[in-house]
């Protein structure tokens, strides 16, 4: 008896964890929110706090899905100084999700590019502006793709 409770307990978890393996590849974009910082800053400002409350209003409810943080700079700097300036603002963003809203840290995935992939041009005031940013994805999980098994 104990035994065959163990055989479908092992069943069970086997379907659940195959469908969940399954879903990975069916999550979908969303919604992307870029938050912009200072020059050689890596604080978040009252606006980008309320970008990120927002975001985190839509997700207040949802048990299925994943979230994406990018951090950019302008070209200032060396390509060292830029890549962990990134990194930076990408950690400010995570910290603020998790600590603020609670978000799982392992729904997040977080990736710090430098000055690697400019959005605007770099010898412009505003262009570097804008390249001083973190992209945050929201990804959620197509509908009907998840099962009724939990």
């Amino acid at each position: 008896m104990l035994a065959q409770r163990g055989l479908t307990r092992a069943d069970e978890v086997e379907q659940t964890l195959g469908t969940r393996i399954e879903n990975i590849d069916r999550y979908r974009p969303v919604s992307t929110e870029n938050i912009l910082f200072g020059f050689n800053r890596s604080d978040l400002s009252e606006g980008a706090k309320a970008q990120l409350d927002a975001l985190a209003r839509t997700i207040a409810e949802g048990r299925h899905y994943l979230i994406e943080v990018h951090g950019f700079t302008d070209q200032s700097g060396s390509r060292d100084y830029n890549l962990e300036l990134s990194r930076k603002r990408a950690a400010a963003v995570v910290r603020y999700l998790t600590l603020q809203h609670k978000v799982p840290l392992h729904r997040i995935h977080v990736m710090g590019y430098g000055s690697e992939a400019p959005v605007a041009d770099n010898r412009t005031r505003e262009g570097r502006k804008q390249n001083r940013r973190v992209e945050v994805k929201l990804f959620v999980v197509e509908q009907g793709a998840v099962s009724a098994r939990r």
